[in-house]
C-alpha cells in the first residue's frame, strides 16, 4: 500500500513538474491580453485587455512619430471533435487585427534629417494607412495528462493600403534600406499583401523560443517581395512573473524595387504586465 501511494505521490509531482513550462505570449497569435490588463512595451506595440477576446494596442516608444492605433478580436473557438483527425482533435481559435497609421510626421522627420532620403523639394503625401489580417491559432501538440500543451501555431493573411488626403504630392518611392518599402508603399497606388505563420514552443521551464515566417508583397501581381524571419528567445520574470524579456534577430531577403537585398537586425524588448484588475478583500465569517 506504501509503496503504491508513492507511486501515486511520484506521478504525481512528474506531471506537475513537466506542465510547468513558461506561458504563450498571445501577440503573434489570435489571443488576445486578459481583460483589465494592461502590458507597456519599450519597443513593441503596448496593449490593454479592453474587453473580454478584445484589445487595443498602440506603439508609443519607438514609433512616436507614427501615430498608430489597432485592435484586436478572437472571434470564436471552434472546439475539438474528435479524438483522431488533426483538425477536429484540435481547438482552433480565429481572431482579427485591425491597426491605422499616419506616416506623415515620419515622412517629415526624415526630409528634415536625412535629405538624401527625401529631398527637401518633396511635397510629402498626407495619407492615412490601413493594416487587416485574419488569424487562426491551434496548438500542435495536445495537452495530456502529463504533458502540457506545446508547439503553439499561428496562421495569418492580411493586406495594408492607404487613403490619401492629399492628392498634390509628388514624393517618389524611397529606395533605401532603412526605410522598408512597406511603409513607404503609402506613396504609390497599389497595395501590399502578405501571408505569414508563427511557431512558439516550450525551450526550458524558464524560457520560449518563437520563430516565424512571411512574405510581402507589393500589388497583387508580385511587382517586389521580401521574404522576413524573426527568431527570438523570451521568458517571464520577477516576482510575479510580469516582467517579459526578449531578444533575437530578423532576417531579412527580398527585390526592394529590382535591387535583392538580404540584412541581419537585432531585436531586443522589455515589457511590463499590469493586471488592474481588484482583488476581492478578504472578510471574515460575518462579513
Amino acid at each position: 500500500m506504501k509503496k503504491q501511494f508513492l507511486v501515486i505521490l511520484l506521478t504525481l509531482f512528474t506531471c506537475s513538474f513537466m506542465n510547468a513550462q513558461v506561458p504563450f505570449q498571445s501577440r503573434p497569435t489570435a489571443f488576445t491580453i486578459g481583460h483589465k490588463e494592461f502590458e507597456i512595451s519599450l519597443f513593441a506595440s503596448s496593449r490593454y485587455g479592453f474587453y473580454k477576446n478584445t484589445e487595443v494596442f498602440s506603439t508609443v516608444f519607438l514609433d512616436w512619430k507614427l501615430p498608430n492605433v489597432g485592435i484586436k478580436r478572437l472571434w470564436w473557438k471552434k472546439p475539438a471533435k474528435s479524438k483522431q483527425g488533426f483538425f477536429k482533435s484540435r481547438d482552433i481559435y480565429f481572431g482579427t487585427v485591425h491597426n491605422l497609421d499616419y506616416p506623415n510626421m515620419f515622412f517629415k522627420g526624415v526630409q528634415n534629417h536625412k535629405k538624401d532620403y527625401i529631398s527637401d523639394t518633396c511635397v510629402l503625401p498626407n495619407v492615412i494607412t490601413m493594416r487587416n489580417e485574419a488569424r487562426m491559432t491551434f496548438f500542435l501538440k495536445k495537452k495530456t495528462s502529463c504533458d502540457a500543451p506545446n508547439f503553439l501555431f499561428t496562421l495569418r493573411a492580411g493586406v495594408k493600403n492607404s487613403f490619401k488626403l492629399r492628392k498634390d504630392y509628388n514624393m517618389p518611392p524611397v529606395k533605401k534600406t532603412p526605410l522598408w518599402y512597406r511603409e513607404t508603399v503609402v506613396c504609390l497606388d497599389t497595395i501590399v499583401w502578405f501571408v505569414g505563420a508563427d511557431l512558439d514552443f516550450s525551450l526550458t521551464g524558464r524560457l520560449n523560443m518563437l520563430a516565424d515566417l512571411d512574405f510581402y508583397s507589393v500589388d497583387w501581381n508580385v511587382k517586389d517581395y521580401s521574404f522576413e524571419s524573426k527568431i527570438s528567445v523570451y521568458g517571464y520574470f520577477g516576482m510575479n512573473h510580469n516582467i517579459l524579456l526578449t531578444a533575437g534577430v530578423k532576417l531579412v531577403c527580398g527585390t526592394v524595387y529590382s535591387d535583392m537585398k538580404f540584412s541581419v537586425l537585432p531585436m531586443l524588448d522589455v515589457a511590463y504586465l499590469f493586471k488592474l484588475k481588484k482583488k476581492k478583500r478578504e472578510v471574515g465569517l460575518f462579513g
